[in-house]
């Protein structure tokens, strides 16, 4: 089998897939699965801390929380990619899920705050044993000229799942405290049981529905990644990817927690309408990525991921500058516009370049880098806001400005996430359609 094939992974894919078909039930029960996991981990996003504090945390290291599933899904990542890719992809995705089960009603249950910590890494185990096999899986199964389309389906649905989530979980939770009667404390609990219940109902969609696409009655071929004939080009395009994930997971992570700190301590805006902002232009964001998708399957990935670093970068810069609930909401939507018509044809790129036999393995790598990177963001950027907030710079070329200390976060996050496109267009070579290569070969 030569290195195309591999690229490619025709013989595989023929005989898993009608080849003209994208929206597979199968496809359909990935993103739904994915969806359930991004409900899960955000299901307590709006309330999390004050539950680990009433579990006796300290609330100034309640992002350690945090810190222990990213870091966690970062270490087991790619080996639960490589797994994936000899013993079959939805062999984990449903051992994920029965851990969610698990999980779930144990966090609901618990009573000391170092118990939580430990659930949330487990946490990140289960959901790296589920997120990398289902995006892998996905690609095994639709055609390789569809991948754009197909992963823009699948990342509005997870994306679906992230901003839906806090609004889910703070509902269940508010009738929990105001119809069911419960204490503030307890009501805290209800959430993670139901969340226990959408895995249950997910585990059965993917063991009734999803396909098999490694291991089992499909052998895998026995490959590890010096065997593996990759020219030079898709060799160094695969290692450009990891340093541009490790920036832009920085990036990302960076002005996480320093968007909410400047939209409450600089603008005043309270938690309410904190959590509007974010609902809002997140689920304006993700309606970009399906057709985000199939434009990148027409015209290449790289316009797109262009068009869209661009603009969420452009938008984090102005950010800083914003006065008011209005400006600052407007501001947001452009940023997760940016975000979402860039993000489709970044993970189509990932495909097109990975061999298809150790696909899960190279995608849990990406995630990885990603996650390692975010964590170290996550921990400095509230550091560099605190540390400069009342801080004045002073910019005389090529026109006098004054610029308040607490934009500087929102400037390196830009510059890093700019820095990563460069490098991308640089050094990544695009593989040609399909189409144009047959033209240049005729």
């Amino acid at each position: 089998m030569d290195a195309q094939s591999l690229l490619d992974g025709d013989g595989l894919r023929s005989r898993l897939t009608n080849p003209s078909k994208v929206y597979s039930t199968s496809v359909i029960v990935l993103s739904l699965a994915s969806l359930t996991e991004n409900i899960a981990f955000m299901l307590s996003a709006s309330y999390f801390p004050y539950y680990a504090e009433s579990l006796g945390a300290k609330i100034e290291y309640v992002g350690i929380f945090s810190a222990a599933f990213l870091i966690t899904s970062a270490l087991l990542s790619q080996r639960f990619g490589g797994l994936s890719d000899r013993i079959g992809r939805k062999k984990l995705i449903q051992a994920g899920l029965l851990a969610d089960v698990f999980l779930g009603t144990l966090t609901g249950l618990l009573q000391n705050w170092t118990l939580l910590l430990v659930v949330r890494a487990l946490n990140g185990i289960a959901t790296a044993a589920v997120r990398t096999p289902a995006e892998a899986s996905l690609i095994d199964q639709v055609p390789k000229h569809k991948k754009g389309e197909a992963l823009g389906f699948f990342l509005t649905m997870s994306m679906i799942g992230w901003f839906a989530g806090p609004v889910f979980g703070g509902s269940v939770q508010l009738f929990s405290e105001k119809q069911m009667g419960l204490r503030l404390e307890n009501s805290y609990r209800v959430p993670f049981f139901v969340d226990s219940l959408l895995a249950i109902v997910a585990m059965g969609l993917v063991a009734w529905k999803v396909k098999e696409t490694r291991g089992g009655d499909v052998k895998p071929v026995e490959l590890k990644e010096n065997v593996v004939k990759l020219s030079g080009s898709v060799l160094r395009s695969l290692r450009v990817l990891y340093v541009t994930e490790l920036a832009n997971g920085f990036a990302v992570g960076f002005i996480a927690l320093v968007g909410v700190l400047f939209f409450g301590d600089i603008l005043n805006i309270s938690p309410f309408e904190i959590g509007l902002i974010l609902s809002i232009s997140g689920f304006v964001g993700i309606f970009c990525n399906f057709i985000a998708g199939k434009t990148a399957d027409v015209i290449g990935r790289k316009p797109l991921i262009t068009l869209g670093s661009l603009s969420s970068r452009l938008a984090s810069i102005t950010l800083p500058f914003s006065t008011n609930l209005i400006e600052a909401t407007g501001i947001m939507i452009f940023r997760s516009l940016g975000i979402n018509v860039a993000m489709p044809a970044t993970h189509a790129l990932r495909a097109d370049l990975v061999p298809a036999e150790v696909r899960g393995k190279f995608f849990g790598r990406f995630q990885a880098f990603f996650n390692v990177g975010m964590i170290m963001g996550t921990l400095l950027g509230p550091w560099v806001f605190y540390l400069y907030t009342n801080e004045v710079f002073r910019i005389t070329w090529p026109i006098e400005i004054l610029i308040r200390g607490h934009g500087l976060p929102f400037f390196i996050s830009a510059a890093l996430g700019l820095t990563a496109l460069g490098l991308l267009l640089i050094f990544v070579e695009e593989p040609p359609k399909r189409a144009e290569k047959r033209k240049r070969e005729g």
